[in-house]
């Protein structure tokens, strides 16, 4: 399923992930969910089924099952980071920082241009209290990606505010 797209679920199923997603775009991830899991069993591991209710999930801040959601896309789909981020993401927001650090950091090698692995590896060496490996971490993420973005982004994210006085010089 590793090639899959939106395009390879066809109709109902497609209609069902696509009102799920408007659901939860509105704010109604309980209608989100009730849509989603009228996609066929035939379907449900599909990539963007999975990571649809990743955020739903995680819109509930349900991290248990967000966690086993991103082990089946990791495992499903090896050679995207999406499914190793999320499961490391869940991680960190079930305390288990040391976890999802140890998940996360191999990825960095994996896929060496997903500025997402480094970012979200700041955030948790900032949770950690490990200032000098955030800003480490910050800054691979800014080589990845465009410096501006990354840094507008950080000083919104409450997970990186021990550095924010730094990256905001």
């Amino acid at each position: 399923m590793s090639g899959d797209s939106p395009a390879d679920i066809p109709p109902p199923d497609s209609l069902h992930l696509s009102s799920a997603s408007g659901w939860l775009q509105l704010g109604n991830p309980g209608e989100a969910l009730a849509d989603l899991a009228k996609v066929s069993a035939e379907h449900r591991k599909h990539r963007d089924v999975l990571l649809l209710e990743w955020h739903i999930h995680a819109r509930n801040k349900n991290w248990e099952r967000c966690m086993e959601i991103g082990s089946v896309m990791a495992k499903l789909n090896p050679d995207d980071p999406s499914g190793w981020i999320n499961q490391a993401n869940a991680m960190f927001y079930l305390k288990r920082g040391q976890e999802a650090l140890d998940l996360l950091e191999p990825m960095r090698k994996r896929f060496p241009e997903n500025e997402a692995i480094p970012y979200n590896l700041s955030c948790y060496a900032c949770q950690f209290g490990d200032l000098v490996l955030a800003m480490h971490w910050f800054q691979a993420a800014e080589k990845i990606s465009d410096s501006e973005k990354i840094r507008e982004v950080a000083l919104l994210d409450p997970d990186l505010e021990p550095i924010w006085e730094q990256i905001s010089k």
